[in-house]
C-alpha cells in the first residue's frame, strides 16, 4: 500500500531532528561536496557513504548523500546555493529515493525549504540541505526571524562555509509555530516543551530561541 507524501516528510524530519539531539554539529550548509558524507553522518565520519548525481541533473548543482539503511536518516539532498530548481530536485529526490513506496509526490502544503536561508550563504559555491516544512509554519518563520537574520549586521556568520542546524530550524522541521517575539512567554513555553519532549533541557532550549530573537529584534 503506498504512503501519501506527508507520511513520508514527517518520519524524514523527525528522524533529523533524532540525529541533531544525538549530536547538535549535524550539518545544514557544506563548502564543497565531496566533504558531504563526513559532514552529514558524523558518528561514521562518512564512512560507507556516497555523493551521487540525481537523475541527469549535473553534480554541480544537486548531490545526493546516502549510505546503506533507512533513506530516512540515511539519504538527504543538497543543492548550489544559487540553483533555483531546488523543489523540483526534492520531488525528484523523494521519487527515487522512495520509488516502492511513494504512488507519486504530492507536496501540497509544503515548502521545499533551504534548512539554511540562502541569503545568509557566503558564496554560490556552497551546498545546502533542502526539507520539506510546513508552509504555514516556514512563512512565519520567515516573517519574524529569517528576513532580519539575512540583515548586514549578521555578516561575520555570512562568512563561514560550514554551518549547523540550530533550535529554530529544529522547530520548522517539527512544525511548530515561532513565537511572536523574544516576550511571547506563552510560545516560548510551548516550544520548551517540544524540545523537552524530545529529550532536551527545556529551560535551555527556550533560553536558546530567545537569545537568536532577542538578537534579531535589535536589528528589526
Amino acid at each position: 500500500m503506498a504512503v501519501p507524501t506527508h507520511v513520508i516528510i514527517r518520519r524524514r524530519n523527525d528522524a533529523l531532528i533524532r540525529a541533531w539531539v544525538k549530536d547538535p554539529l549535524i550539518q545544514v550548509l557544506a563548502d564543497r561536496v565531496d566533504a558531504l558524507p563526513g559532514l552529514v553522518f558524523l558518528d561514521t565520519h562518512g564512512a560507507g557513504a556516497s555523493v551521487d548525481r540525481l537523475g541527469r541533473r549535473s553534480l554541480k548543482n544537486v548531490a545526493v548523500v546516502k549510505r546503506p539503511g533507512p533513506p530516512d536518516a540515511n539519504a538527504s539532498v543538497w543543492v548550489r546555493a544559487p540553483y533555483a530548481s531546488y523543489r523540483g530536485a526534492y520531488t525528484a529526490f523523494l521519487a527515487a529515493t522512495y520509488d516502492t513506496e511513494l504512488d507519486g509526490v504530492d507536496l501540497s502544503g509544503y515548502d521545499v525549504d533551504h534548512l539554511l536561508n540562502r541569503a545568509r550563504s557566503p558564496q554560490s559555491s556552497v551546498f545546502i540541505r533542502v526539507e520539506a516544512v510546513r508552509s504555514e509554519v516556514n512563512q512565519a518563520w520567515g516573517r519574524l526571524f529569517e528576513k532580519v537574520a539575512s540583515d548586514k549586521v549578521f555578516w561575520a556568520n555570512q562568512h563561514r562555509t560550514r554551518r549547523t542546524m540550530s533550535y529554530p530550524i529544529v522547530a520548522k522541521l517539527g512544525g511548530q509555530m515561532p513565537p511572536t517575539g523574544p516576550r511571547d512567554m506563552a510560545g516560548l513555553h510551548r516550544l520548551a516543551l517540544f524540545f523537552r519532549n524530545h529529550g532536551l533541557d527545556p529551560g535551555e532550549s527556550a533560553q536558546g530561541i530567545k537569545t537568536m530573537l532577542d538578537f534579531a529584534y535589535r536589528v528589526r
